[in-house]
């Protein structure tokens, strides 16, 4: 479980995924992108990843700065991003993936263009991955958050369902 987060809403998702493949007896840890391997172990099953949306995409180290601006707070993910590490990484032939992102509450046609986790799969499915499960989208309340009420049971839950396939599959 890799994450990029800003203000800590993608931090707590990820948590909450990881929580969820637990609780099917899967294995897993929610990992900041900074300190994520270039080089995913054989033996790791399962590759999910996940980012903020920033002007409808992965996050960019221009719009990382932005979001450093509108806070007094230090960013949960200062240094590399999700962008940055998927450019990097290598990952198992044919590991499972999925890939998830927070949002926007805005207006319906404007939360239909953000795509960083179809992004993101697209790029772990050219690294060699294959799909696990469809990309997942929590909304935020605003820029700096907070998540809406429920977003992390649903989180949780995706995690469980994750665990689930996989068992299927392995």
């Amino acid at each position: 479980m890799v994450y990029e987060s800003m203000f800590g809403d993608n931090r707590e998702v990820a948590r909450a995924i990881a929580a969820g493949l637990v609780q099917s007896g899967v294995a897993a840890d929610a990992v900041e992108v900074g300190q994520a391997p270039d080089d995913v172990a054989g033996d790791v099953s399962l590759v999910v990843a996940g980012c903020p949306n920033h002007a409808w995409s992965m996050p960019r180290p221009s719009t990382r700065e932005t979001a450093a601006m509108a806070t007094d707070q230090p960013l949960v993910s200062p240094g590399r991003g999700i962008r940055e590490w998927l450019t990097a990484v290598s990952l198992p032939r044919g590991v499972a993936v999925a890939a998830f992102d927070t949002r926007s509450s805005g207006a319906a046609p404007v939360v239909a263009m953000d795509h960083a986790s179809t992004s993101i799969e697209k790029r772990l499915i050219k690294g060699g991955g294959r799909r696990l499960a469809k990309p997942k989208g929590y909304t935020v309340v605003d820029m700096k958050g907070p998540l809406v009420d429920g977003e992390l049971d649903r989180a949780r839950a995706w995690g469980v369902q994750l665990g689930r396939k996989l068992h299927k599959i392995t």
